[in-house]
This record gives C-alpha cells, sequence and structure tokens, in this order.
C-alpha cells in the first residue's frame, strides 16, 4: 500500500495534465530542483507540489476533486487509478476533495523515504535510487 501511494505521489507531481502521467519515475523529483544545484530541498518540493496542485484544480476554486477529470474520473484506467489513489491519500478530512493546504503542507511520503540522510534535500543519488525502487516495481 505504502508503495502504490509513492508510485501515485510521484506521478501526480510528474503530471502536468492527466496525459503527463507516464513520465518515467522520477522526472518530478529532477523538475523540483529549482536552482539547479543538483539537491532537491523541502522548499523546493513544496513549491513544485504547488505547481501541480495548481494544474490539478482546473477550475480554480482552490479544491482539487475528480469532477475535474470528467472522463478520466469515468473510466478505470491506470491514470484514472492513480489519479483516484492521490485524491483519496491527500484528502486527510475524507470530504472528497483535496484543498491547496493537503495537497501541498501534507505528509511528503516520497520526499521522506527518498531522503536516506535525513538532511532535508535530495541529492541526485538519493533521487537516482528512489525512481529506480520504482522503476523495479513496474
Amino acid at each position: 500500500m505504502k508503495i502504490l501511494i509513492l508510485s501515485a505521489c510521484l506521478v501526480v507531481m510528474a503530471a502536468s495534465s492527466a496525459q503527463a502521467a507516464s513520465r518515467p519515475p522520477g522526472a518530478a523529483l529532477d523538475k523540483a530542483d529549482a536552482n539547479h544545484d543538483g539537491y532537491v530541498t523541502r522548499d523546493e518540493f513544496k513549491a513544485s507540489r504547488a505547481a501541480q496542485f495548481a494544474r490539478l484544480d482546473r477550475n480554480d476554486d482552490g479544491v482539487a476533486t475528480l469532477s475535474e477529470f470528467p472522463r478520466l474520473a469515468k473510466s478505470n484506467r491506470p491514470k484514472a487509478r492513480t489519479l483516484k489513489a492521490v485524491i483519496t491519500h491527500a484528502d486527510r478530512d475524507g470530504d472528497g476533495r483535496v484543498t491547496r493546504a493537503e495537497f501541498v503542507d501534507g505528509p511528503a511520503p516520497l520526499f521522506d523515504r527518498a531522503d536516506r540522510d535525513h538532511d532535508g534535500r535530495l541529492s541526485r543519488d538519493e533521487v537516482a535510487a528512489v525512481r529506480d525502487q520504482l522503476e523495479s516495481l513496474k
């Protein structure tokens, strides 16, 4: 279950739209390195999540729901299942809606798992290791 949630978080982070869910694991972590110093800090990670939330919140009402992806929400394809898992996991109060705060400020299991030395930033090696781990699950 943890791996499913980690994978789902990674896919949503990487998705600029529901179509982008097929990007390789780890792409979002690579992209989150805003200053290109080779490390992803927790602040960069949160900023990346904020940008992803803005794309998920298609009607710009401050919440993301499956109803914002009507065709995807009705299907049972892997992308739809992943999106549903992400929304369910991020929905901390169980109301079927994910607020910006729930998504951006909520738990970050992917970051925490990747940060093996617990220094609050992800090195290229840590990103590569989590990417490899997720790739092996396919």
